[in-house]
């Protein structure tokens, strides 16, 4: 006799998703709440001493044998908890049981799916490549290039954030804006 929870083979595509999606194995449920768990003690005990914009994008991905793997969507996040990572290992081997035996902590960082990227329907044939950090400018021109918006908000982020030298901040800027 067939299991009554699974479709049969006449069923349509989103029956057979639905049934697919309706319980995760037990082993991988059970890592997915320690690990939705540590993250959660992990921003409580270090809420106050990192940025918001940090914290929101902070997962913990893996904890085993003294090794924290830290997951956050930015490189420049990444870039703060990686420098950070002394002062955060003492802070949490002190402030948590949990974490009293970490001895590391590494950072990678994850980019969001766009919903553009999973749509099934898109056309990508008419797409451009954007892997150049110049783009031709509007006149067509291979002499005339202007900077990628992607490249002109680094720059932007670069100035305010990083940069303190007036003379370099002013000629980044002469650089950013159009002519």
């Amino acid at each position: 006799m067939q299991n009554p929870l699974k479709p049969n083979h006449l069923a349509k595509r989103i029956d057979h998703q639905k049934s697919a999606a309706s319980s995760l194995p037990k082993s991988l449920s059970e890592k997915c709440s320690e690990l939705n768990q540590l993250t959660q003690e992990m921003k409580a005990l270090l809420g106050r001493g990192l940025p918001e914009e940090i914290l929101k994008s902070l997962w913990v991905v893996k904890y085993e044998e003294g090794l924290l793997v830290l997951s956050v969507q930015s490189q420049t996040a990444a870039n703060h908890l990686r420098y950070q990572s002394n002062n955060l290992i003492n802070i949490l081997k002190e402030q948590s049981l949990t974490f009293s035996v970490l001895k590391n902590i590494d950072v990678i960082v994850t980019y969001p799916a766009s919903i553009d990227h999973l749509n099934e329907n898109q056309d990508y044939s008419n797409l451009h490549s954007n892997q150049s950090n110049l783009a031709l400018s509007k006149g067509g021109s291979h002499d005339k290039r202007g900077l990628t918006e992607t490249t002109k908000r680094t720059i932007t982020h670069t100035l305010e954030h990083v940069i303190k030298d007036e003379r370099l901040k002013a000629s980044l800027k002469r650089l950013i804006k159009p002519d």
